[in-house]
């Protein structure tokens, strides 16, 4: 029998105090001790003869679903289980979500897998996506239920078909419509902060057809208040932001797609009181489209008339400018049982100047390594040689610190990893919502 134990310790400063390792070592013991006290009705929980099942995502409701389809046993890694359940999500044209489960047999189940799709509306409560979910995950356990020892507690029953006297008709011909509206606001006694953001959005997606309109304003302000030692210096930052992208697509095969792209722009913090192009794009994916939830590598170009015109005049002596610039891109993503990928280059350049360009390259990995090792990361970096918009002079101290102002840069880079390694009981069966997730494990709190 397995025990887990989790101790979360914050140490402030111990400086080598041995009282305080005696506390935890107390305090863990106590756990042990405890724990095998309440294990033995636990261990009832498990369904002898049941496939074991691993859940792989992040956002379902995991707690509804045990309590919904209680018959399997659930389990912490994937390695342990009969059946992976991978779940992949894609948008879609109504801006809702269409989910792929891909189930992977392994063990006894080696070989037998299945896929299982089901889209929920983004008008769908948190209630009927859970629902949603639960249905699908039933659909694809049937195969394996039925082929293991708990197969004569399952029963399966249908809904009696609802008579259909004319084909549905869609009144808004695919045209899915969203505005919002967001803000927000902090502050202390010397400071505050304020933000807000309003949108609006029109799709119509079909086969053949993308179509993507959106319209963005936002407003940024930040208030400071500084005591220099005979005055309160005031001082105000505002930004502010407006935008239009206008894109339309067409379907070509299962691999080519074309199409174009129309874009506006406002921003006092790049020096830009207009940009405006049109762009004609090409696309050919190497894999179907069909496939785009498991892999796709997408290689992308397109080619801009811009008009840029500028609140202060530029370090090349401009005001506004007519130029032409073209961006060859391409995308690797790939989602297996291990883990996920992505990969993006972009490079871009204008026409009259081609020393005027910038690359960028990022990628996220996501691994499980081993049985309860998993590691991810992300990253970019962009060389950048086309920052025609800077105003000139030099910047002030306040445009530099409080970013109003857009700097001159070679380069730009960002980046983080994460790490996780779990161990323990393989199984995972019990919902115990009390005190919430926080309740689990202990959390002590020392200092000097």
């Amino acid at each position: 029998m397995l025990t887990v134990i989790r101790v979360q310790l914050i140490l402030n400063h111990i400086g080598g105090n041995m009282s305080i390792a005696r506390i935890l070592f107390y305090v863990v013991i106590a756990c042990v001790i405890a724990s095998p006290v309440y294990s033995q009705l636990d261990q009832s929980l498990i369904k002898e003869g049941a496939p074991k099942v691993y859940i792989d995502c992040s956002l379902c409701d995991i707690n509804y679903i045990k309590e919904q389809i209680q018959i399997v046993n659930y389990v912490n890694d994937r390695k342990d289980s009969d059946v992976h359940i991978l779940f992949v999500s894609q948008r879609t044209g109504a801006s809702g979500t269409e989910y792929s489960l891909f189930f992977i047999g392994q063990n006894q189940f080696n070989g037998v897998n299945d896929t299982v799709k089901f889209a929920t509306d983004q008008t769908d409560s948190h209630n009927g996506i859970r629902e949603k979910t639960v249905n699908a995950l039933k659909i694809g356990l049937v195969r394996y239920i039925g082929k293991s020892r708990v197969a004569d507690q399952m029963t399966i029953s249908f809904a009696v078909p609802k008579q259909q006297s004319e084909k549905p008709k869609d009144d808004w011909d695919f045209w899915f419509f969203q505005a919002s509206l967001n803000s927000r606001i902090n502050g202390e006694e010397r400071s505050n902060y304020n933000w807000f953001n309003g949108s609006f959005s029109a799709n119509r997606v079909t086969e053949d057809l993308k179509i993507n309109l959106k319209l963005s304003s936002s407003y940024s302000e930040n208030n400071f208040k500084y005591d220099d030692g005979s005055s309160i210096i005031e001082i105000k930052s505002v930004s502010r932001n407006q935008s239009f992208n206008g894109t339309v697509y067409f379907s070509l095969n299962d691999h080519w797609s074309w199409g174009f792209n129309a874009y506006a722009f406002r921003s006092t913090y790049s020096n830009i009181s207009f940009s405006g192009y049109l762009a004609a794009a090409l696309e050919y994916n190497v894999f179907p489209y069909s496939q785009s939830n498991a892999r796709q590598l997408r290689i992308n170009y397109r080619i801009s008339p811009t008009y840029n015109r500028y609140f202060e005049e530029t370090i090349f002596l401009k005001t506004n400018e007519g130029l032409v610039s073209q961006e060859l891109s391409s995308t690797l993503s790939i989602i297996e049982p291990w883990g996920s990928t992505s990969l993006t280059l972009t490079g871009a350049n204008y026409f009259h100047d081609m020393n005027k360009y910038e690359i960028e390259l990022f990628g996220t990995v996501s691994w499980k390594i081993v049985k309860g090792l998993s590691f991810s990361v992300y990253g970019g970096y962009s060389k950048i040689r086309n920052q025609i918009s800077l105003p000139r002079g030099s910047a002030s101290l306040e445009e530099v610190l409080l970013q109003r102002r857009q700097l001159e840069t070679g380069y730009s880079y960002w980046g983080g990893f994460g790490i996780s390694y779990s161990f323990g009981s393989i199984y995972n069966n019990i919902v115990n919502p009390r005190f919430g997730n926080s309740g689990s494990g202990s959390t002590i709190i020392i200092s000097n």
